[in-house]
């Protein structure tokens, strides 16, 4: 890891830009950091390898960072807990899974086996088809009664001489 020393002007943002890392990447390397927005000119940081942490390469500084993160550390809000709360958010994000933005192979497989909305589209036509068929063979059973039907009726036509008794 390579050291840094703040100069005037500089943000922890500017930093990782210039070093083509995330800001995340960055918090994680320096823990002893409690508010990104607050660093002092002469403070010495590290700069980590982007080589030995997957995911933490980018132009942008601010890739996998959320919404909320972003909002907490935004400049304009005064609230110097919620700031600190988002540095240790993404420390904690980066010290227990690396600063990834993207899944990892094996996460993706686990995330997909614990996932139960997960191949309900197969599962839902699996159930549609097994619905046509019943419905078709409901069908054609009704179809195969009213030829039964039919033939019983035209039997009795041709047994009775040929006149069908209407009750009249």
């Amino acid at each position: 890891m390579a050291g840094y020393k703040i100069k005037s002007g500089d943000t922890l943002s500017q930093i990782a830009k210039k070093n083509g890392m995330t800001l995340k990447a960055l918090l994680g390397a320096n823990p002893g950091i409690k508010n990104a927005n607050k660093i002092r000119v002469g403070q010495s940081i590290k700069i980590p390898s982007t080589s030995k942490m997957p995911g933490s390469k980018s132009d942008n500084p601010y890739k996998g960072m959320t919404q909320t993160q972003l909002n907490m550390m935004d400049h304009k809000n005064k609230s110097e807990k919620a700031q600190q709360a988002a540095t240790r958010s993404m420390q904690t994000q980066v010290k227990e899974g690396g600063s990834q933005t993207s899944p990892t192979p094996s996460k993706t497989k686990k995330t997909i086996a614990n996932a139960p909305h997960v191949n309900t589209g197969q599962k839902a036509m699996e159930k549609a088809k097994a619905r046509r068929a019943a419905a078709q063979k409901k069908s054609a059973n009704a179809s195969q009664q009213a030829r039964a039907k039919a033939g019983r009726t035209m039997s009795k036509y041709y047994s009775s001489g040929g006149s069908v008794f209407t009750g009249r």
